[in-house]
């Protein structure tokens, strides 16, 4: 990957995104790309926090082990993405796993640059109070979500927010997007694999999904038939 295409990497994330060109290829002088191999960890949890990825290309999970040795997925990031930014700015231990779905690329920045030559910048200090205030909400709506929905209304808006995240639409006003393995999708929205398949195959007889192999396809009236469903609830 060329320099220009590595700072347009590092600009669209929401911390760097105030810095001029000159400051951007100050944090990219203190990258280093690294590549891994599918299902590799590259974070594990309670190890020391010492650097933040940022993802070029590839997709990683982010994960926990529940009480029961249980898998727990809190949510899947891919190029662009970042993580590690948390135990950068108080070095604590690392709160999740990290692992690689696919073979991915990624820049690394330690956390000695990134206090010494990088957080002194107001307009980062800035943005990191954005991102984290954005993660927050994301993670109290997802506990929101465990606790008040159903597992068929979970599986809806998840697949809502993959298609909005990777979707492609279609001539006919659908949406198509490649899914995780079901098991992966049954521990990203707390339920069993084997209940995540009952209820891919209710959407498909309710004219809500069509599946394609590893696709799904949202139909166009997807949302339409979401809002009908919970009116009638």
């Amino acid at each position: 990957m060329t320099e220009l295409k590595k700072l347009d990497l590092i600009r669209k994330i929401l911390i760097f995104s105030d810095l001029d060109t000159d400051n951007l290829r100050d944090v990219l002088r203190h990258c280093h790309e690294i590549q891994v191999g599918k299902n590799e960890v590259i974070v594990s949890e309670n190890a020391p926090g010492d650097a933040l990825y940022v993802i070029v290309d590839g997709e990683v999970k982010v994960t926990m082990i529940s009480n029961e040795g249980k898998e727990i997925i809190l949510s899947t990031l891919r190029g662009g993405d970042f993580f590690g930014e948390m135990s950068l700015l108080d070095g604590s231990t690392r709160s999740a796993n990290v692992i690689s779905i696919s073979a991915a690329s990624l820049l690394k920045l330690s956390r000695s640059d990134f206090l010494n030559q990088i957080l002194p910048n107001p307009d980062i200090a800035a943005g990191i109070l954005a991102v984290l205030s954005k993660r927050l909400r994301a993670a109290n709506e997802r506990i929101s979500n465990l606790i008040s929905l159903d597992a068929f209304d979970r599986l809806a808006r998840y697949f809502q927010r993959e298609a909005a995240m990777k979707g492609r639409a279609l001539i006919d006003g659908s949406v198509v997007f490649e899914r995780l393995p079901q098991s992966d999708i049954a521990a990203t929205i707390g339920s069993s694999r084997e209940t995540v398949t009952r209820m891919i195959r209710e959407m498909v007889e309710l004219g809500y999904i069509a599946v394609s192999g590893r696709s799904i396809i949202l139909k166009r009236d997807y949302d339409e038939k979401l809002s009908i469903r919970h009116g009638q609830s």
